[in-house]
């Protein structure tokens, strides 16, 4: 028996992802390896009890992405409406196998996975607390399809799991500067660390930041999330962007909390001299 006809055979009997996983880095891809992992997903489908969390599913239909035919659509919708209970936080376990289902489809019709991605991010109650599938997946695939409109309502209504709404603020960089500033103004007393670190992300990638720096200046003066402003005074420095510096400056100068004044100090350094020249986005060394 060849090792690929060994492979095949792992495939119809494994009892794990990695076992699949591992038999898919010895099978050639062709036609027989497509028929094997087709019949093996149908048969998973039909008998779910044998595949409690979808997760060899999963593995399945990620292995049957580089082959996948039109005939497979049926089986990447059948995984993207998929639920099954009985063990996990929520009750419901195959939260990967929907964000493979849907990664699946988006291979075959990318306008009808975007519908299905808007249906996986509204779905809050089955999304998996500690992993944010599917929803992650969902946000990720909106923003690489540049639809926004469906990711600001998710942050705007505050998200659901803490990895997710930092990946849905930073897909917003093209969102009117207004409304990003509202969205940060909601955001400014959460206790999500994640999430602020996802905000500060997408105010320095903004195409107009002085537009934030007020709201920068203002939280740095009043915030206790001392490790954010940490981090928030570190990502602003390497971003170069002059507005937000200068307000990093005036809150370390108004401020009378001394740790506050040191955290800011010691990430920024003393203050250049004063910039020359009218644009707001002006780096320092720039000609």
């Amino acid at each position: 028996m060849g090792t690929t006809d060994v492979a095949l055979d792992l495939i119809r009997r494994a009892r794990t992802a990695d076992q699949i996983r591992a038999a898919l880095e010895a099978a050639a891809p062709g036609e027989r390896l497509h028929q094997v992992v087709v019949d093996r997903f149908d048969e998973l489908a039909r008998s779910p009890r044998r595949d409690p969390t979808g997760a060899l599913r999963a593995q399945l239909l990620r292995a049957l992405r580089p082959m996948i035919t039109v005939a497979d659509r049926s089986r990447a919708e059948t995984a993207l409406l998929t639920y099954e209970f009985g063990f996990g936080p929520q009750g419901e376990n195959c939260a990967g196998l929907r964000a493979a289902g849907l990664l699946a489809l988006a291979d075959l019709d990318p306008d009808a996975a975007e519908s299905y991605a808007v249906r996986l991010l509204g779905d809050a109650e089955h999304t998996e607390p500690m992993s944010g599938e599917p929803a992650l997946t969902a946000v990720r695939y909106l923003a690489a399809r540049g639809s926004t409109a469906p990711i600001y309502l998710y942050a705007l209504a505050g998200g659901t799991q803490e990895e997710c709404l930092a990946e849905a603020l930073r897909a917003l960089s093209t969102l009117p500067a207004p409304l990003v500033r509202q969205l940060a103004e909601r955001l400014s007393q959460s206790d999500d660390d994640i999430a602020l670190v996802g905000l500060f992300d997408l105010l320095t990638t903004h195409a107009e930041p002085a537009a934030f720096a007020g709201f920068v200046r203002d939280w740095a003066l009043k915030t206790s999330r001392f490790e954010v402003l940490n981090f928030a005074a570190a990502q602003i420095l390497a971003s170069r962007l002059e507005p937000l510096l200068q307000a990093l400056r005036e809150a370390a100068a108004l401020s009378g909390d001394e740790r506050r004044k040191a955290l800011l100090s010691g990430v920024l350094g003393p203050a250049p001299p004063a910039a020359r020249g009218p644009d707001a986005r002006s780096r320092p060394g720039s000609a």
